[in-house]
Order: structure tokens, then C-alpha cells, then sequence
């Protein structure tokens, strides 16, 4: 039989996740917290003894969902290129494409506690530096493969990427722009294609166009 205290818990935290992905970290209160479950802010006293303690643990219950919608998915590519490709593939969008009501809560406690000193503010940073460091992990073993330059700059490369991360995430979000996704894709080709070699370039460029002139086979009569 389930236990009924991990099942109570769980969904807290999943009513949670989708209260902090609409209304972000300071919206997630004990009281509107409860409301959300349909129990007393008591009964929610006997999980979480504090907001902060609610926020870092929805913190951690977001990391964990997305990993299994945006991570794990992205690890059965091929290594290199191809598992970054998958990554950003599954990155951009994908609070709402997992099922959330709103944004990445991440992306928007970003700003959302700039200013604000804390252990929620320690936990965002500890959260975003792992993020930065498995994107630089993938990039580095890109340069490995010689899929991008030897010489790439990995620390700008990453910076960029992340940028329009969250230049999309605006524009999804609070300009609610029907391009967005569009003009997230081509500021990551663009990224890609100053960080590919310039002869796996023209090796691409000539392979298609020997696949344009060679003659179409002819079926048997």
C-alpha cells in the first residue's frame, strides 16, 4: 500500500511546481499553498515549517522533473553535437511541453531574487552553476569529437546559449511573441555555426551538392 504522508507530500509538491511556474517563488505561499491541496496551513505545517523551506524543497522537485523531461530524454543521443542538438531540442519550452501551466520557474527566480540574499537565492545559484556545468561538459566533449573548433571559447559559448534561453523565455512569456521559438532556433544555429569547424562546413556544402547533380536511379523495366 502507498504511504499515505509521501503521497500527501508528493502532491504538495506537485500542486507546487505548477503554482511556482504561474505566479513564481513569491507567489508560492503556506496559505495559498493549502488552498491549492484543500487542506488547513496547519496540516501544511507537518510537511513544511516555513515558506523558505516550501520554496527550496519545490526548488529541488523542479530539478528532479526537469531532468526527467529534459535531461534523461537528451542522453540517449549520440555524444557530442548530437546529444547538445537533443539538449536545447528539449530546453527551450519545455516547462509547458512537461505539463506545467507556466514558465520555467528557474529561469524567472533568476530575477526574481537578483537582489534577494538567502538560502532561496543559494539554492537557484546552486542549481543554475550545475545547469552551466552540464551544457559546458556537452560543449567541451563537442571540442573532443571535433565537432566544434579546437580554439572554441566554451565559457562564451555557453554564455550565449544560456542568453537566449532567457531571450526566449521573455519573449514566450511576457510578450507572448508567436516568433519566439523560431528566433530562439536561429540564434542557436547561428551560435552552431561559428563554433563548427569550417572544413566539416564544406565537406556538408559538397556532399549535398553531389546529392543534387548525381542522376536519379532508374527502376528496372
Amino acid at each position: 500500500m502507498p504511504n499515505p504522508e509521501t503521497s500527501t507530500r508528493e502532491r504538495i509538491l506537485n500542486q507546487g511546481l505548477a503554482l511556482m511556474s504561474q505566479s513564481g517563488l513569491a507567489g508560492v505561499t503556506l496559505g495559498v499553498l493549502a488552498d491549492q491541496v484543500g487542506m488547513s496551513k496547519s496540516g501544511l505545517f507537518a510537511h513544511f515549517r516555513s515558506k523558505e523551506d516550501v520554496q527550496i524543497e519545490l526548488l529541488s522537485h523542479m530539478a528532479e522533473f526537469a531532468t526527467e523531461h529534459v535531461v534523461e530524454p537528451s542522453m540517449t543521443a549520440g555524444e557530442g553535437l548530437p546529444r547538445l542538438r537533443a539538449l536545447v531540442r528539449n530546453w527551450f519550452g519545455w516547462a509547458q511541453r512537461a505539463g506545467l501551466p507556466g514558465g520555467c520557474p528557474v529561469a524567472a527566480g533568476l530575477f526574481e531574487f537578483d537582489d534577494i540574499e538567502g538560502r532561496v537565492r543559494n539554492k537557484i545559484l546552486e542549481m543554475e552553476a550545475q545547469w552551466r556545468g552540464l551544457l559546458t561538459e556537452l560543449v567541451v566533449r563537442a571540442v573532443d569529437l571535433r565537432h566544434f573548433r579546437r580554439d572554441l571559447d566554451v565559457d562564451q559559448f555557453v554564455w550565449e546559449l544560456c542568453g537566449i534561453y532567457l531571450g526566449h523565455h521573455a519573449a514566450h512569456r511576457f510578450l507572448r511573441a508567436t516568433d519566439a521559438d523560431a528566433r530562439a532556433q536561429s540564434a542557436f544555429k547561428a551560435l552552431l555555426d561559428r563554433a563548427i569547424p569550417q572544413n566539416s562546413k564544406q565537406r556538408v556544402v559538397k556532399r549535398n551538392a553531389r546529392s543534387k547533380t548525381r542522376p536519379a536511379r532508374r527502376g528496372k523495366s
